[in-house]
């Protein structure tokens, strides 16, 4: 997964962060002494400030970073045994990265809210 996510393109990198999301629902028996998710962290984080030039594009490798993002907290937070995600190292990047995504659909809710005003003549 990781040498996907090292890939420049963006399906190789949408697919990867699917394929981690699966493996962080996965319900593990057994603790997971050395794993680190510092790399994940910084990829999805990464991905969520994507400034791809096709929009499209662009939007899908945000989503992914945000449930790759999701899948990190999600197998982190249950397991004593692996990093603390709440750590400020961590929370530096995920934090901003969340905000920026909810600012970007903040502003293309207003600006199609105005389209769509200026198409039926409430201005």
């Amino acid at each position: 997964v990781q040498k996907l996510l090292e890939s420049t393109d963006p399906q190789l990198q949408i697919l990867a962060t699917q394929s981690f999301v699966r493996f962080a629902n996965i319900e593990e028996d057994t603790p997971s002494y050395h794993r680190r998710y510092d790399f994940f962290v910084s990829k999805f984080s990464a991905m969520c400030h994507s400034n791809h030039a096709d929009r499209a594009t662009r939007d899908k490798i945000r989503l992914a970073g945000i449930q790759g993002l999701q899948g990190v907290i999600r197998k982190t937070v249950s397991d004593d045994l692996v990093e603390n995600i709440w750590e400020a190292q961590h929370m530096d990047k995920i934090v901003p990265s969340l905000l920026y995504n909810m600012q970007t659909a903040e502003k293309y809710e207003t600006v199609s809210c105005m389209d769509a005003d200026a198409r039926d003549g409430d201005e």
